[in-house]
């Protein structure tokens, strides 16, 4: 039926790794990370469909009272236990797991495994110990997933207790634009990138949109209302997730408010350590960006938010919150988030059409050993997407979000920058907007190859 979700969306590769673990005749010791309402859970559970699988959440108590509830899962999943049993330890735990895993696999998921950290710090330890004694060489299969993702990540550092004991890593990230828009397939390509630009890739923000409604009701219910979730969305991410929240939300406050370069961030958000910009970009919650034609290392580069709920949120609810919750929510939709929705969409728009590009790189429509953007060092000229050959770009493009076709004035800038940049009609020049290119510029310009809106979502 048209406009009915998918019950599964994305994850493919996610769920075929999983799999592949669970197929493997040794054990496995999955680290499961994302942050907070990416859909680990989720996964999880279709993951578990047919399988054989524990799964317990852990509740944020006492070891004793984990221990206790860990206990009665195991007997009612497992096979009853002696009543009034409960397992002293963990150790002896995993050696009943060992015990019911002899002769067929067993999927153990330990989720917010952060929380039992915290009732029992030296976990990770038992954990490595048991691995390395008897875990890798059962049938065991045992998933550590948890929404703090610095903590995640400090799991496998070089001192931690480990290290290197994992045989798969999942970070799980936001879906692409294209799997949004899977969650409101009856609306069109262009409403489908709206929604992406406004709740980004978080399937849990995507199920709150309702489709039948106009754009002006959810943007009112989702973020006029005080009471809605995704209100302090962002905040709760940030607090709950990064373990330094504090830092973390003002450099993101910061990059939103215009600072793009690093000491910039530093110095409007009032931080002296720069390791809180460098986590953010190990965590993918920030981008960082330098001309295709020089290095990572390249002082040219700036940092933009990656995520564009992020951005939004940062753009027009955090500055505002004080007004949604004196009951002004509608009032700031009508007069400043709809009037200023394209400019935030132009943005999300040219990273949606950097994606575009490479999918045509892979599907072998356009030739590249990379995709990205440049920018003059005088700051005169600047091309949306670039395709890095060997030597030389292979391709160039320029993305607007316009409601209109893509004209003759647009083809002239992009002719502009395409010369300071050395490139000449000999490479495919891409035009891509919300609507197509006007026949006149594509009869005149052969070189120029058009795409709209709605070539990315097929």
């Amino acid at each position: 039926m048209q406009g009915e979700q998918p019950d599964f969306i994305g994850r493919e590769a996610e769920l075929a790794s999983l799999t592949g673990a669970y197929a493997s005749k040794t054990g496995q010791l999955v680290l499961l990370s994302g942050r907070r309402r990416i859909g680990k859970t989720y996964l999880l559970q279709r993951f578990s469909q047919g399988r054989r699988m524990v799964f317990y959440q852990a509740t944020r108590q006492a070891e004793a009272e984990e221990l206790a509830g860990f206990t009665t899962l195991i007997g009612e999943t497992l096979g009853p236990l002696p009543p009034g049993y409960v397992f002293p330890s963990w150790e002896a735990a995993f050696e009943h797991l060992d015990g019911k895993a002899k002769d067929r696999r067993l999927a153990v998921v330990l989720d917010e495994f952060p929380y039992l950290c915290e009732s029992t710090p030296g976990l990770p330890s038992i954990v490595q110990r048991w691995w390395d004694h008897r875990g890798r060489t059962s049938r065991v299969m045992l998933i550590l997933c948890g929404s703090a993702q610095t903590f995640m990540s400090e799991l496998e550092a070089s001192s931690a207790p480990l290290h290197q004991r994992f045989t798969k890593r999942i970070a799980l990230g936001p879906l692409s634009y294209r799997e949004a828009g899977a969650f409101v397939p009856g609306l069109s390509p262009a409403d489908r990138a709206i929604v992406y630009g406004v709740l980004g890739g978080t399937p849990l923000y995507l199920k709150e949109w309702q489709e039948k409604k106009g754009l002006r009701h959810n943007l009112v219910r989702l973020f006029g209302d005080p009471a809605s979730l995704l209100v302090d969305s962002a905040r709760l991410v940030l607090h709950t997730d990064l373990g330094d929240g504090t830092a973390s939300y003002r450099a993101l406050s910061a990059i939103a408010n215009g600072a793009t370069r690093r000491n910039d961030i530093l110095q409007k958000a009032r931080i002296t350590n720069e390791r809180v910009l460098i986590r953010l970009e190990e965590l993918k919650v920030v981008t960082r960006k330098t001309p295709i034609t020089e290095g990572s290392a390249s002082r040219r580069s700036v940092f933009a938010i990656a995520d564009p709920h992020f951005r939004f949120w940062f753009r027009f609810v955090q500055p505002n919150q004080g007004r949604i919750d004196r009951g002004f929510g509608e009032q700031l939709v009508d007069e400043i988030i709809l009037p200023e929705l394209d400019t935030h969409m132009g943005s999300v728009f040219e990273d949606m059409a950097r994606t575009f590009a490479t999918e045509l790189v892979s599907r072998g429509e356009l030739r590249a050993l990379d995709v990205g953007s440049w920018w003059s060092t005088d700051g005169n000229h600047e091309i949306d997407v670039v395709g890095m050959g060997r030597k030389a770009p292979s391709f160039v493009g320029t993305v607007k979000w316009r409601k209109g076709e893509l004209g003759r004035d647009v083809y002239a800038n992009l002719a502009g920058h395409a010369q300071a940049l050395g490139v000449g009609d000999d490479v495919p020049w891409l035009m891509i907007g919300r609507n197509r290119t006007q026949r006149a510029v594509l009869e005149r310009a052969p070189h120029v190859r058009s795409y709209s809106v709605d070539d990315m979502f097929v």
